[in-house]
């Protein structure tokens, strides 16, 4: 808010005048991101000027204590960083003035990156209005900063069905079909009517033209859940952001929903090309995040370094959650992975092939190994059983446990399949699938063309040329080298598409199915025989 007031009051370019000195007012009622009855409640103990102090080079009492604000970033993989500091200094109760740090220069120009830069908060969801008018914008993010997010859920879903491309509103229809099953009926708002109508069809009728003798429901009857989720999915659609802030995106939603929307808002955040900075307290959801984009508010606020730290969160949380006995109230079927990552790139892969596999894939009871630790697998169905005593499970492991014999990590009811390459992400090393992937991450055409090149240098250089002519055939590089991090992270980081270990199913889900080996297809035979008919 600050930043685009500066630039209509004073411009990206200017040179130092006294008024560029004290900076652009924001008073207390243009604040709307969060309720403020005084300006100076923003100030850590309310405390906006500098105490005395004994030591001679902290500033004199009573000079101003202003708050910094710095930004930081890359226009583009490659390319210079830029940074830009914004200061805020109090003047009443009712207003605080601001400036960039950098206006205290000669000459300035406030960074190109900088000023197309756009941040939505998206607040946690607060329950539906049942009659809900139509606010302008302004009015929505007061109500937003006061708490109020679920009084403007049916104005997003009305912008969105308004607007001249459909496209987006066609996107969110879709995505609640595929989480809920539901189907989003059209908006309806005009003259003559003071409030928006949103209602849906619980169940997909079998023509879009018709209800197919299904009841009309308000969105409101649906519940939290489905309101939480149309709040995050409709700010997405709705309000175009460089960084999307969220506050919360799991509460209201049963744990399995919580992994389902978090993959999905990467998707459409990496489609978009935006950045998520998400506040949470699910267990999912880190478990679902590299522990380098983690940063802990546990003692002191720090950026997580190593999965042992991110466990140490996990079992603070613990406390918060039962996801295993929840889990094991609802179906006796059980698939153990040695990673939460080797369950995405399977779940794309049976949705790529419409595998029977997917009546389990889609809503699983998945425990993660967390490497290669495949006796755990026994020692936690053994547990499992005093709670469900019919529970059976499959275990999938890399074929760099091909050491271990089956009677060492089996038992009773635990099926053991293994991978006969190294490990599942070797099946992700497909030069079609890589091309691909790298060409529809780039936002701008040109530079698409011009990457083809590189990437195909990069191929010829680091893969044998038996692999690159058949990815099927059986070949040692797949076999001994452990592809995900000795390939496929360093690969896609030259050609300036880094994607870290955990998201690399994002290169299953552009696979196509000639591209998906014929082992893994073996696999989803097995998971669908053995877990399918159980849950």
């Amino acid at each position: 808010m600050a930043l685009k007031k500066w630039l209509v009051e004073r411009g990206a370019s200017f040179k130092v005048r006294g008024k560029t000195r004290v900076g652009v007012p924001i008073t207390r009622k243009e604040f709307t991101a969060i309720p403020l009855r005084e300006m100076n409640l923003i100030w850590t103990d309310r405390s906006t000027a500098f105490s005395a102090s004994k030591s001679p080079n902290d500033p004199k009492a009573g000079t101003p204590k202003p708050i910094e604000i710095e930004m930081s970033g890359k226009s583009e993989p490659g390319s210079k960083p830029w940074s830009f500091t914004l200061e805020f200094r109090y003047a009443n109760t009712e207003m605080v003035y601001v400036r960039p740090t950098e206006a205290s220069q000669e000459d300035f120009e406030i960074p190109q990156a900088v000023r197309g830069l756009n941040i939505v908060y998206v607040p946690p969801f607060s329950g539906l209005e049942s009659e809900e008018p139509r606010h302008d914008t302004g009015y929505q993010n007061l109500l937003i900063g006061q708490g109020r997010s679920g009084e403007i859920v049916r104005n997003l879903l009305w912008e969105l069905w308004d607007s001249e491309d459909k496209s987006d509103w066609d996107s969110l229809r879709t995505d609640i079909e595929e989480l809920f099953g539901y189907y989003l009926l059209n908006p309806d708002y005009g003259p003559g009517k003071p409030f928006i109508i949103c209602e849906y069809i619980p169940g997909l009728p079998p023509s879009k033209r018709g209800t197919g003798g299904l009841p009309k429901l308000d969105i409101a009857n649906a519940g939290s859940g489905l309101g939480q989720v149309l709040l995050l999915l409709a700010f997405f659609y709705a309000r175009k952001a460089s960084v999307l802030l969220l506050d919360e995106p799991d509460a209201h939603l049963h744990f399995i929903l919580q992994r389902e929307v978090y993959d999905r808002l990467k998707l459409v955040a990496r489609q978009r090309q935006c950045q998520l900075i998400i506040a949470t307290h699910s267990e999912v959801l880190l478990k679902d995040t590299s522990p380098d984009r983690i940063l802990s508010f546990f003692r002191k606020p720090h950026l997580l370094i190593s999965r042992n730290e991110r466990d140490h969160v996990r079992e603070a949380l613990k406390r918060l959650s039962s996801i295993n006995l929840l889990l094991a109230e609802q179906g006796n079927a059980l698939l153990y992975v040695e990673s939460e990552s080797d369950y995405k790139i399977l779940r794309e892969w049976a949705r790529i092939l419409d595998h029977p596999a997917r009546d389990f894939l889609d809503f699983p009871y998945i425990h993660s190994l967390s490497g290669r630790k495949p006796a755990e697998a026994r020692a936690h169905l053994f547990a499992l059983r005093a709670v469900r005593p019919d529970v059976c499970a499959v275990l999938l492991l890399d074929g760099d446990n091909r050491n271990l014999p089956d009677r060492e990590v089996g038992g009773e009811g635990l099926s053991v399949l293994r991978w006969r390459r190294y490990e599942i992400e070797s099946y992700l090393v497909v030069p079609s699938t890589l091309k691909r992937f790298v060409q529809q991450s780039e936002a701008l055409p040109l530079l698409a063309t011009a990457k083809e090149q590189k990437v195909e240098d990069e191929l010829k250089s680091q893969l044998p040329p038996s692999v690159i002519s058949d990815p099927f055939a059986d070949n040692p590089f797949l076999s001994s080298v452990k592809a995900s991090d000795d390939f496929l992270v360093p690969f896609l980081e030259r050609v300036d598409t880094p994607v870290p270990k955990t998201d690399l199913y994002l290169l299953a889900q552009c696979m196509t199915r000639n591209e998906i080996h014929p082992e893994v297809i073996e696999k989803l035979d097995v998971i669908a025989d053995e877990l399918r008919t159980k849950i």
